[in-house]
This record gives structure tokens, C-alpha cells and sequence, in this order.
């Protein structure tokens, strides 16, 4: 198999409405995580998925998912004894 495993982090951002949540709220909400995926998808490095929006009984789920970004790696230069 020719393939590299790779490990990666994933932030879940949301906006959780109260349900019955009006049209004019979902709109909102659905422009608010649009705007924050557009401004991390800008970000070299961040990948963000799809905006999901979910309802359950009592409320109603804006969300989407992004990568965190790679840490960068320091080296520290000690001297060895």
C-alpha cells in the first residue's frame, strides 16, 4: 500500500437556535457560520467543510467543521554536557 497516514485535528463550530426558531434566525445564523468558514477557509493551511444546519426537538444546529491549523515545531538549540 502506497499511502501516508495522516493525523489531523478538528474544531466543530456551532450556533445552537431555540426551536421554533423563525426563517429570518436560520438565515442569520447560516450568514454568521458562511462569514467564519469563509474567514478560516482564507487561512492558509485551514480546510472547512460544508454548513450543516440539524433540528431536533427543542432546538436547531448551525455548524461546520475545520481543521486546526499545523502547530508549528520549535527547536530549541541547548547545549549538550
Amino acid at each position: 500500500m502506497d499511502a501516508e497516514e495522516r493525523r489531523i485535528t478538528i474544531d466543530r463550530h456551532q450556533w445552537a437556535l431555540k426551536s421554533p426558531a423563525h426563517h429570518t434566525e436560520l438565515e442569520k445564523a447560516v450568514a454568521v457560520a458562511e462569514r467564519k468558514r469563509a474567514d478560516l477557509a482564507t487561512r492558509r493551511g485551514v480546510r472547512t467543510g460544508d454548513v450543516y444546519v440539524t433540528a431536533a426537538d427543542h432546538e436547531v444546529i448551525v455548524s461546520f467543521e475545520a481543521e486546526q491549523p499545523k502547530a508549528a515545531t520549535r527547536r530549541t538549540g541547548g547545549s549538550e554536557s
